[in-house]
């Protein structure tokens, strides 16, 4: 009984994170993105990052409850994983997961059109 009770509290967990766009600390992933690329002159600064993490954010917002909810949930685990969360990389694997589907639905129809062509009698070819 004990495992079946922990199995529905952690769904409840994953539900409740997909619910909402995450919280990350984006200050402290953009230092930690700075540092990493090395800052200079050309680099990126922890303000302008701040401020693509923001905007990135603002975007997810938007879109958020109109997104599949297992994309939702497999986007924010991709992201925890490998280092300091971010809301662009969170946005970027959800555009990739849409393309994905996308792709997918389209390859989908162009097959069912293409087995209802095949099976029309117009295209059986002589008898």
């Amino acid at each position: 009984m004990l495992p079946h009770a922990a199995f529905l509290i952690g769904l409840g967990l994953l539900i409740n994170v997909a619910d909402t766009v995450p919280r990350y600390d984006v200050t402290t992933t953009c230092r930690k993105a700075v540092a990493l690329a090395g800052g200079g002159p050309e680099g990126r600064s922890v303000d302008s990052c701040v401020a693509g993490e923001e905007e990135a954010h603002k975007d997810l917002d938007k879109q958020w409850a109109e997104l599949p909810t297992g994309e939702r949930t497999q986007c924010i685990w991709t992201v925890a994983v490998g280092g300091p969360p971010s809301y662009v990389e969170l946005l970027v694997c959800l555009e990739m997961m849409r393309d994905s589907r996308t792709h997918h639905q389209e390859e989908e129809t162009k097959a069912k059109q293409s087995s209802t062509k095949a099976g029309s009698p117009h295209n059986r070819g002589p008898s």
